[in-house]
């Protein structure tokens, strides 16, 4: 007996001992299996948020079978986003699936993140118009991700034509996406209409549906060609209710979309618009109204003319040499003229910009003396370097010109001399304005001086793009862009400075990626905007 009691005492003991050690065991708060134990506990709040903060691949199980619960649902999906594993996505796409907005947002951030294709489930979100709008939208996001499914055109098309006050007019510019990147043509009257569609809040998703145009490309031209010559039902309906009917907006929103896709067949339609002027309608009897539309003509000319440039073709020469003579014209057309006069860089137009700047402009007339800045300078954008006569011609003009004017500051100068009071500064301002002006004069200068040094030499020019001096490297950029022999060496050299800060010298040179370029220039041009979007996000005035 005295045996079996000494057992059952060491046994109690024993017992005792590992309850003990037991109660005594801390947890491991790093091991996922700790805070996976407290998902049924009050402090799931907190384990939810620890097991995303851990990244923890093996809570993700536990999860899905958590968010069957009901409980914590958008807890649960941010954890298992952050957490980033894809076995988790049939809970995402049930999410954006369902009635709940908040939750189709987030899941729908987590399927773009992961890349996850499921065309018919995104698809029937997309379409449900009782859907929630955040999930219809991720929902478009998603099919237009990548490479659509060509299953998606049909569906989508109600939806780019949609009313954009009936439902965000967000949804037109996703499906203006998806489906320009599948080059539906079935798209492209909706696309056109999406030109001049705002939502009652001014919204327009016209960046996009350009895009779209552009990428079908030249089989939109003929329906584009359409609705400049004002032989679009829809758009004339529309632009009718909306009064922008005459003034410009129609002409100008097509010539930019033309622009994008240089297309021969535009250049006759092109120059008809141009020299179209719109009288103010009677009913404009507002002086708001009557200025707006005054400047929808000025844009009119200038997206024409930029239109007319990226085109490249001679026919545009007169036409706008005409424009740019026309004394009857605004500053501003004639500007928008002078200017893309440069960019088309027909050699053509040399003696037509020689004419223009020999009109004398008094010493008067600061308008007069900066257009002819103006004419100076793209003349020298024009010369290419193959007919040194020209350039002699051009510089000794540009120099009777600046000769002229420091005649002017001499003259004032001197009356200065002998001048008292308002009259003396006055003459003393004059004499400081005439510098200013004669200096103006400098760029087309230097931009002569290199022409005479590269001539046709692309690989000088291509040196000359990096050069410290901006009037050089302005200059060089323009002569590349209007390459006609070696597209491929100009296109090479240009890319180079795609993603130059120099945002006057970044304008020229991706006006002739697009004169030069071709497909191949789209990495390239991705990892620029890429580098802008970080630059934006660090650059604190965009904070």
């Amino acid at each position: 007996m005295r045996s079996l009691g000494r057992w059952h005492l060491l046994m109690t003991l024993a017992t005792g001992l590992a309850l003990v050690q037991t109660g005594c065991k801390k947890e491991d708060p790093n091991a996922p299996e700790t805070w996976i134990a407290k998902l049924s506990t009050p402090q799931r709040g907190s384990a939810i948020a620890k097991l995303a903060e851990m990244k923890a691949t093996a809570a993700v199980g536990p999860l899905k079978d958590l968010y069957k619960s009901g409980l914590d649902r958008p807890a649960i999906l941010s954890a298992l986003a952050k957490i980033g594993d894809k076995s988790a996505a049939p809970v995402m796409i049930e999410a954006l699936s369902g009635t709940e907005g908040s939750l189709a947002q987030i899941a729908g951030e987590a399927l773009k993140s992961w890349e996850i294709k499921n065309t018919d489930a995104f698809l029937a979100v997309a379409t449900n118009a009782r859907a929630p709008r955040e999930g219809r939208y991720a929902a478009l996001e998603l099919l237009a991700m990548g490479d659509p499914d060509p299953k998606i055109v049909d569906p989508l098309i109600p939806i780019l034509e949609g009313d954009p006050d009936a439902a965000p007019i967000a949804y037109i510019g996703q499906a203006a996406e998806a489906l320009g990147k599948l080059h539906s043509e079935k798209a492209i009257p909706g696309l056109i209409r999406c030109q001049w569609l705002d939502d009652h809040q001014h919204r327009n998703e016209v960046p996009a549906c350009r895009l779209a145009l552009a990428r079908i490309g030249k089989k939109a031209v003929p329906a584009v060609l359409d609705t400049l010559g004002r032989k679009n039902r829809d758009v004339e309906d529309r632009a009718h209710k909306f009064q922008y009917d005459v003034g410009g907006l129609v002409e100008a929103k097509c010539a930019e979309v033309l622009g994008d896709m240089p297309d021969a067949s535009a250049v006759d339609p092109l120059i008809a618009a141009l020299k179209k002027f719109d009288d103010l309608p009677s009913y404009i009897q507002d002086p708001r109204k009557a200025q707006m539309f005054v400047m929808t003509g000025v844009q009119k000319v200038i997206s024409v003319a930029s239109a007319l440039a990226a085109i490249g073709d001679e026919r545009a020469v007169k036409a706008l040499l005409e424009i740019a003579g026309d004394k009857e014209l605004a500053l501003e057309h004639k500007l928008a003229a002078v200017q893309q006069l440069g960019f088309l860089g027909q050699p053509s137009a040399v003696p037509g910009l020689m004419k223009l700047l020999a009109v004398e402009a008094g010493a008067e007339d600061p308008v007069s003396n900066g257009f002819r800045v103006q004419i100076a300078l793209n003349l020298a954008n024009v010369l290419d370097g193959s007919d040194q006569k020209a350039v002699d011609a051009a510089e000794k003009a540009i120099k009777g010109i600046q000769d002229k004017i420091g005649k002017w500051a001499d003259d004032s100068t001197k009356k200065a001399a002998t001048a008292t009071g308002d009259d003396k500064k006055t003459l003393l301002a004059n004499a400081k304005g005439y510098t200013e002006w004669k200096g103006n004069y400098d760029e087309a200068v230097q931009k002569l001086a290199v022409t005479r040094e590269c001539k046709s030499d692309l690989a000088c020019w291509a040196g000359k793009l990096t050069d410290k001096n901006e009037a050089t490297a302005i200059k060089a950029a323009y002569r590349l862009a209007n390459e006609r022999t070696d597209k491929a060496a100009a296109l090479k050299a240009l890319v180079t400075q795609a993603g130059s800060e120099n945002l006057v010298l970044r304008n020229v040179v991706f006006f002739g990626l697009g004169r030069v370029g071709d497909a191949s220039i789209i990495p390239e041009l991705q990892k620029i905007r890429e580098a802008d979007e970080t630059r934006a996000k660090k650059d604190k005035r965009f904070e």
